[in-house]
């Protein structure tokens, strides 16, 4: 089952990185209300059953994809801190 992971994760990729352009814009108040937000979620969702069926139970929390705002807000943080490193270097 990990084709269909891997299958499904490239298509999650896609609508995560228009969720994230969506939610960066300011346009909208919460997360949910983003257009992209119901289909990245689904995938991210689709991931996590295959995940909990193909893999031992030791591997599962490993392998599984958080919730999108919890992704965002570390991608956010992230972006954040690498913006506050390349402006002490210069």
């Amino acid at each position: 089952m990990d084709h269909a992971i891997d299958n499904l994760r490239i298509y999650f990729d896609l609508s995560y990185e228009e969720l994230v352009k969506e939610w960066k814009s300011g346009e909208y108040k919460k997360l949910s209300d983003c257009p992209s937000y119901k289909e990245a979620n689904a995938y991210r969702e689709a991931i996590n059953v295959l995940v909990k069926a193909c893999y031992l139970p030791e591997y599962v929390q490993s392998h599984k994809f958080a919730s999108l705002s919890q992704q965002i807000r570390e991608q956010v943080e992230i972006e954040e801190y690498w913006a506050k490193q390349s402006i002490h270097k210069n």
